[in-house]
């Protein structure tokens, strides 16, 4: 899973990162995407910790300024 382990994925800033991810899809939504794009917020408001570290891998953002 992207090389993170279960010890450094505690290492983030989840609330942050959920945040982020929410208000990025909610752009693609009122953008371009539509109802996919809010049923991506939808889903990044309802993620676990690791999903959203996928999320966030596949949207391409710098998981290192998560960091903690």
């Amino acid at each position: 899973m992207f090389g993170f382990n279960q010890d450094n994925n505690q290492n983030y800033d989840y609330k942050r990162l959920r945040r982020d991810l929410e208000n990025e899809y909610g752009a693609q939504g009122a953008g371009f995407s539509g109802g996919f794009g809010f049923m991506q917020m939808m889903e990044a408001s309802n993620a676990s910790n690791e999903e959203l570290l996928k999320m966030a891998k596949r949207e391409g953002l710098d998981l290192s300024k998560y960091r903690k």
